[in-house]
Formats: structure tokens, sequence, C-alpha cells
């Protein structure tokens, strides 16, 4: 089962339209955007886990309490993980970076997510899209 942010399909093919030019990023920077999301995930602090979306998933959900609403309800792993740990990083979408995020929900499911990055014009690495899915042997 493969659960994608509301409109995550629009902003990743958004990436595809052309690499942006910029400061390479580290897999570290990356890891560290997901880690501190997730950290205001669970301070439950809306306003910081907005911060670290893309500006066009910022424009699609508009305010940080409809996007932590949404976060809560359609990606509980994500939102407010038991224990999580960093995979690969890659060069997927457009030559744009992906991270990929094993997780242990507060159910001991496990998930993988898939999260895009874009750059912005300050040189800041956002997230513009997470894919969820179930691994094999995990009961929902």
């Amino acid at each position: 089962m493969v659960k994608n942010i509301a409109g995550c399909l629009a902003v990743l093919s958004g990436l595809m339209v052309s690499p942006q030019a910029g400061q390479a990023q580290s897999p570290e920077d990356l890891k560290s955007v997901i880690s501190r999301q997730i950290d205001a995930f669970r301070n439950n602090d809306g306003v910081t886990a907005f911060g670290f979306a893309s500006l066009r998933l910022r424009a699609i959900f508009q305010s940080p309490a409809r996007f932590m609403e949404i976060v809560r309800r359609q990606y509980a792993p994500v939102y407010s993980p038991q224990r999580f740990r960093f995979g690969e990083t890659s060069l997927e979408v457009a030559g744009r970076p992906v991270q990929i995020v094993d997780i242990v929900d507060q159910q001991g499911r496990q998930w993988r997510a898939v999260y895009a990055f874009v750059q912005h014009p300050d040189g800041t690495w956002r997230i513009a899209g997470v894919q969820l899915q179930k691994l094999p042997g995990s009961n929902v």
C-alpha cells in the first residue's frame, strides 16, 4: 500500500521540469532536514515542521495547522515514529536528491519513507514530497 501526500504526484512531476543549479547537497544535510522535521512533529511544532516543506507544498497545504492534520492522519509513521534510520541517498527524480528512511511506527510496523527534495532559491533544501510504503511482513 502506497500513500502519497495530497498533490505529491503533482509535486514530483513538477520536479521533472528542469534541474536546479546551485549548491550541492550532502546526505547529512538532507538527513538533518528530515530529523529536524520529525523532531518538530514530535513536539507538535507545526510552524517548524511546515518550514521544512517546499514552497510548493506550503502553497498546497496553506497553513501549518492543515499540514500537521494531514500528516497526523495520513502519515502517522512519519509524524510519530517509534524509531527511524536512514537508508540510501540517491539522485532519482530529475537529478534531485531522494532520501530513504526506514521507520518503525508506534505499533511496531515497518515502513519505508522516500523523501524527495528540491532546492530553494536561497540554496536551502526542502522536502518536496514523501511516499510512504508498508514493508512486507508488517501488519496494517
